[in-house]
């Protein structure tokens, strides 16, 4: 099953998301993902998420490739790819 997990946090926590993947074990560690935190802010103010498409066969299990720092801030949602006409 195909995940999407979101994981907001305030901007004075950037270098907390960051830091939490040392030494935690993962296979999207060294990968690359979208994120808000370095596109300037809009006009409702800065929202920093980081989003990750994962492949698990739960919830938890699709959490569980977070930190926990990251897992327990974040939501996973069932996704899957449609066709847009």
């Amino acid at each position: 099953m195909r995940f999407m997990l979101r994981h907001r946090h305030d901007a004075s926590e950037c270098a907390v998301a960051y830091a939490a993947w040392r030494g935690f074990e993962s296979p999207l560690r060294r990968e690359s993902t979208l994120a808000t935190c370095a596109v300037p802010a809009g006009p409702d103010g800065p929202e920093h998420l980081l989003m990750w498409t994962v492949e698990a066969p739960s919830v938890e299990e699709a959490l569980a490739q977070l930190p926990p720092w990251l897992a327990a801030r974040a939501e996973a949602r069932p996704v899957a790819e449609v066709l847009i006409p």
